[in-house]
């Protein structure tokens, strides 16, 4: 019998925490909520080894070459019957009663296309933090962000558990939960996104199609950020920083259009080196300069 949702999680040297997620879906799976499609995008780690002992009870989809998020996602979805999908990143922990709030709050609010719980994020040393949701950027915010005193100006806000629910633009994609008929009529996430800014332009798209995003405090789940990839390998950093500005510029041009985004971008750029060479001046580096540095300026991802 199809339960009522299907998780799709994308796995790429996902070791490290995999066997925590898995082990949660199982207790959803046990709870006659959730189904779950796995794909793997080619992990060089011991990730299918623990897929193929621990996931028996899943649809694994073993993917001959990392074919980034978005397109690892649409395939699993692909394979999804239920009413209702939710994405879980490989590195996040969903209990039954995080599912049962989500599911009865769409089905209570017929408009609400989207749903993303209160997540704690941190490793399991580190005090955990929530994660945000917010309202949808804006070249205006990509430049005012780099500006001195404007900022810290605020477009987003920390989902915290308890919190009664509330609209936002974008909620985090580490855990999001979507009507399965709306996700195939908007046709998946955007392919062009290899990674970041996939969940934004889904949300986006989500708002166009006259529904809503909601972020939910009274669910909770729990996510160690960035476990696939560690910014302190400098390698994986500059890679990050590749698909991040890549990610972000495309979202831009696809969503206020090239000439807006271009703007943006350079402007960015400008500032960021004004506020670099003065904190050079003051002996502070060039740190802030850096991770900008790392990504071509108005380079866009490939179509294919």
């Amino acid at each position: 019998m199809t339960k009522p949702v299907t998780a799709v999680t994308v796995t790429y040297h996902s070791a490290r925490t995999i066997g925590r997620t898995l082990a949660a879906a199982r207790r959803c799976h046990d709870a006659q909520l959730l189904d779950a499609v796995v794909v793997d995008n080619n992990s060089a780690d011991a990730t299918r080894e623990i897929l193929a002992r621990e996931a028996d009870w899943a649809d694994l989809v073993l993917s001959d070459r990392n074919i980034g998020f978005a397109r690892g996602c649409n395939l699993g979805f692909s394979r999804v019957a239920s009413p209702y999908t939710i994405f879980i990143n490989p590195d996040a922990v969903v209990e039954p009663d995080a599912i049962r709030t989500m599911l009865q709050f769409m089905e209570q609010h017929p408009k609400a296309g989207i749903v993303g719980p209160a997540t704690l994020c941190g490793g399991d040393d580190e005090i955990p933090e929530p994660q945000h949701a917010g309202r949808y950027p804006t070249p205006w915010t990509v430049v005012r962000n780099a500006l001195p005193f404007l900022s810290a100006q605020p477009i987003s806000w920390a989902v915290v558990p308890g919190a009664a629910p509330s609209r936002a633009g974008w909620v985090c994609g580490a855990v999001l939960m979507i009507r399965t008929e709306l996700m195939k009529r908007l046709g998946g996430f955007d392919p062009r996104f290899f990674l970041y800014w996939e969940e934004t332009d889904l949300c986006k798209r989500v708002e166009n199609a006259g529904f809503e995003t909601w972020a939910l405090g009274t669910a909770l789940a729990r996510h160690v950020v960035g476990a696939s990839s560690s910014p302190h390998n400098p390698r994986v950093g500059m890679s990050i920083a590749k698909h991040y500005f890549q990610s972000r510029y495309y979202y831009m041009v696809k969503h206020h259009g090239r000439l807006a985004a271009t703007a943006a971008e350079l402007g960015e750029f400008a500032l960021l080196g004004m506020r670099s060479l003065a904190d050079w001046a003051r002996g502070r580096g060039l740190g802030r300069l850096r991770p900008r540095r790392q990504a071509a300026l108005l380079s866009l991802p490939d179509e294919s």
